[in-house]
């Protein structure tokens, strides 16, 4: 199949570089982001990937060229980037990262002025604006500096901190050894574990954006950072994601948990201090439920993406939002996924349990999620949601976003992905084989589905 896919929705604009993503493109996406923030202030950020250097100067020169008064943070993460919007009161910011995916990708992330990716309706208007073309045009005399914001990285560190119990978890002293990806967080987390009282172990911390491997904050892409945790006797492990807004955890003994855990994990501090509802998306682990009931607390699930979980748990009051992929918001603290807040959650937590990290992990119920992806153009991805929709009509599937059913021991979900061209089939179930078939049933239909037959 063909890589010129270019995916334009809640997670932004994202493409393979000098294929579907091109200068060209991020210049007049920048300019249509200037025109609809009226020419206001705007942040820019960028990770470490070879491309986002280059993307970061067309995308200044869109901005510019409308009018705007840009606020470079340079290489920072996404987080940062959020919490910049909101300190400076700027317009909007835009975040050039790749996120998750691999080397060969890029992608610009809008934040509105709230701070938070843009929800479904911004994102409209925003590609209203592009589409029509008609972007503001600055007079010379209108084009400004490029300014810096000094100090900004202290005060996103100490507003990190104001949600946690710092005192606690400095009178442990834990030693944390942490994967920094070669991405773009690697100082600031450095010195927030500084502020926290941590020894810090790193691997892979050089900001030069040749990753060591694949960037997500996945069990099987942190064998490093284990293996380190086990031999230097770390009370804890972690990998934070390129940009900073996914992390996974590893256990002292070199145990690398599923990024499943994250959230669940992190809800743990949460609710015990600030309880309220749990905002996740369709696609993520019944873990977090478990938690939140024993807690006397409700979970809401909505449609996979940040931007989609945390508008609903902006709307109900959340005040925790996250998803499977190891991305966690504190609400109404924080409106972006942030690692480095979840990685001192998991830390509080262990600081006034007592509990080691292996021991919070074993109290949550123990449930096997098995994934599958189907390379496929959007064409037939929909296609095959839509027959598999009709096929189990009769199980009162949830079409939120894709389709999903759910029985007494198990669920399944089929959906298109918002990142890459393909189909993402996710179960899970008490029994490993359960999850197992129901995946594997899923992918035979979508493969007859995508050719025509609807297995009806």
């Amino acid at each position: 199949m063909a890589l010129r896919e270019l995916k334009i929705g809640a997670s932004g604009v994202r493409g393979v570089v000098g294929d579907a993503l091109t200068p060209e493109l991020i210049v007049n996406f920048a300019c249509a982001f200037g025109t609809w923030c009226g020419g206001g202030p705007a942040v820019i950020a960028r990770d470490t990937r070879r491309s986002s250097a280059a993307f970061r100067a067309a995308v200044v020169s869109g901005l510019l060229s409308t009018g705007c008064r840009v606020v470079d943070l340079g290489v920072g993460s996404s987080p940062l980037a959020s919490f910049a919007v909101r300190e400076l009161g700027a317009s909007g910011g835009i975040v050039v990262t790749g996120s998750h995916n691999d080397a060969r990708w890029n992608a610009l992330k809008f934040f509105g002025p709230d701070g938070a990716l843009l929800n479904a309706a911004k994102n409209e208007e925003l590609l209203d604006v592009y589409h029509g073309g008609a972007f503001a045009r600055a007079a010379w005399d209108r084009l400004r500096p490029v300014e810096e914001a000094r100090g900004i990285e202290d005060r996103y560190l100490e507003h990190l901190a104001s949600a946690l119990d710092v005192a606690s978890i400095r009178e442990r002293r834990f030693r944390v050894a942490v994967d920094f990806t070669n991405g773009a967080c690697g100082a600031a987390a450095s010195r927030f574990l500084d502020m926290l009282g941590c020894t810090l172990l790193p691997v892979n911390a050089e900001p030069t954006g040749e990753f060591a491997h694949p960037p997500a904050p996945t069990a099987a892409n942190m064998r490093q950072v284990a293996t380190l945790a086990r031999c230097f006797h770390a009370d804890a492990g972690a990998a934070l994601n390129v940009d900073g807004d996914r992390i996974g955890f590893v256990t002292a003994e070199g145990a690398a948990l599923s990024e499943e855990y994250s959230l669940a994990l992190a809800a743990m501090a949460r609710l015990r201090r600030r309880p309220g509802p749990v905002v996740t998306s369709l696609s993520t682990s019944a873990m977090v439920e478990a938690l939140a009931r024993a807690c006397g607390q409700r979970v809401i699930r909505g449609p996979v993406g940040e931007s989609q979980v945390v508008d609903l748990g902006l709307a109900e009051g959340a005040v925790l939002a996250g998803e499977g992929s190891g991305g966690v918001a504190v609400l109404p603290h924080g409106v972006a996924y942030d690692g480095l807040l979840a990685l001192g959650l998991v830390l509080e937590e262990m600081a006034t349990s007592g509990k080691t990290l292996a021991e919070l992990a074993g109290s949550l119920p123990t449930l096997h999620m098995r994934k599958r992806e189907l390379p496929s153009p959007p064409n037939l991805v929909y296609r095959v949601i839509e027959r598999f929709r009709r096929h189990h009509a009769h199980e009162n599937p949830d079409c939120t976003d894709g389709v999903r059913l759910a029985w007494g021991d198990a669920w399944l979900h089929v959906r298109a992905s918002g990142t890459e061209p393909l189909l993402r089939i996710i179960a899970e179930a008490p029994d490993p084989a359960r999850a197992e078939a129901l995946v594997e049933e899923a992918a035979v239909f979508a493969r007859r589905a995508a050719f025509g037959y609807d297995g009806s």
